[in-house]
């Protein structure tokens, strides 16, 4: 392998590791995710955790309670 073929190999992989960043970035499912953590700054008080986050909170909680 010469060193021409070893640059083509890290282009080529160097693209496709993008591909799959924007990929997994413009995903519907991660959506929501996204807007949550978008709105964050805004967030003034801890009653106003979005409900996704406080699911997430309330399932840690219980799986330290059951340890």
């Amino acid at each position: 392998m010469d060193l021409t073929t070893l640059r083509s190999a890290v282009t080529l992989l160097s693209f496709l590791v993008f591909a799959g960043i924007v990929y997994w970035a413009w995903r519907a499912q991660n959506k929501v995710r996204f807007d949550e953590a978008a709105n964050l700054p805004f967030l003034d008080d801890d009653s106003e955790v979005p409900q996704s986050s406080a699911n997430l909170e309330r399932a840690n909680n219980v799986e330290k309670a059951t340890k």
